[in-house]
């Protein structure tokens, strides 16, 4: 079942391809290659850059891209993107294929065109946790996102640490062993932390309002339930918004 298939850590399959997803022991490679899907290249005001596909972008114009001293941002793509490849189809048979202005990816001699990409970035980007800006949107709403985006990042780092953080917490409360969380996914390790964080949250919760000393004006969220995946709920909030309803939650 496609919904169960990132909970149980398994490959994601297109057009006979296997897509696997990354696992904590390679975090640092992650963190170095994921960079390179994770450019929202429709918010560069050009047109062609907005028409072109994600992999012309991915290899054409990211290694030019410089910053405000001149030097160039993302150095290495072709390297950084051919031992990408190799992790996430597990095979050496990898390499890129130019004709007539098209790019396509070779991959055990199956042929990928540039849309076929788009795909796979999608699958990708979800089989990691990681959550992706819809290009359909416009322009000034994606820029609200990315503001809001951030800004709960920053919050969240505030709030749950470095990766380095998690991990050590995650060992504490599960007690699992340093190995097995190496083998855990991302996908995995991310879902396990936000539903340990919500059995914390209810039973701090549950004890204060068993107690008669405290009371609160929402219902308390078992440790059952659902944990919302839509990749914009919470991320328009502002950081008025947000204070006033931490606020409001407790009487």
């Amino acid at each position: 079942m496609l919904r169960l298939i990132d909970t149980w850590g398994d490959a994601r399959e297109y057009k006979n391809i296997k897509i696997y997803p990354f696992l904590m022991k390679d975090y640092e490679m992650f963190e170095d290659l994921i960079s390179l899907l994770l450019i929202d290249k429709n918010s560069i005001p050009n047109i062609n850059i907005i028409k072109m596909s994600y992999l012309k972008f991915l290899l054409f114009v990211l290694p030019e891209i410089k910053d405000n001293k001149d030097k160039i941002v993302f150095k290495d793509v072709f390297n950084k993107f051919k031992n990408f490849c190799k992790y996430i189809f597990k095979t050496e048979k990898c390499f890129l294929q130019f004709k007539n202005n098209q790019i396509s990816l070779n991959i055990n001699n199956r042929i990928f065109n540039e849309e076929d990409f788009d795909k796979i970035k999608k699958i990708i980007l979800n089989q990691n946790a990681i959550p992706e800006i819809d290009d359909k949107l416009h322009p000034d709403l994606r820029a609200a996102i990315k503001e809001s985006m951030e800004f709960l990042a920053k919050r969240q780092m505030n709030n749950e640490g470095t990766i380095e953080d998690q991990i050590i917490s995650y060992r504490c409360i599960t007690h699992e062993k340093y190995d097995d969380i190496k083998q855990l996914t991302i996908y995995q390790f991310r879902k396990e932390i936000q539903r340990l964080n919500l059995i914390q949250d209810y039973r701090i919760y549950k004890t204060a309002e068993l107690s008669g000393f405290v009371s609160f004006n929402h219902p308390i969220p078992h440790w059952t339930s659902h944990i919302s995946n839509d990749k914009y709920d919470g991320i328009l909030m502002d950081k008025k918004e947000f204070e006033n309803k931490i606020n409001n939650f407790i009487n």
